[in-house]
């Protein structure tokens, strides 16, 4: 039997955010903001976020803003997650 995922198995294990891109509003000027895409990083098994550098201007009006509390999560999580 062949028990390998498929990224398809890691899209739905992680309720499809693997790709997705969020945005968030820079905390110290509200008129830059940064995107955020959610990708998976096989070698940890985990999610990880690419952060884009700061934008001036408002967010495209297709993305979403992301919760603070995933993004505190996935921050935090990435860096657990170090090869020693």
């Amino acid at each position: 039997m062949n028990y390998e995922r498929t990224q398809l198995d890691n899209k739905i294990m992680h309720n499809g955010l693997i790709g997705r891109i969020f945005y968030h509003i820079c905390p110290d000027n509200d008129k830059y903001f940064r995107t955020i895409r959610i990708a998976h990083n096989p070698f940890t098994n985990s999610l990880q976020p690419q952060i884009s550098n700061a934008v001036y201007g408002e967010p495209p009006p297709e993305l979403q803003p992301i919760n603070p509390l995933m993004l505190n999560r996935l921050m935090r999580q990435s860096q657990m997650n170090c090869f020693h």
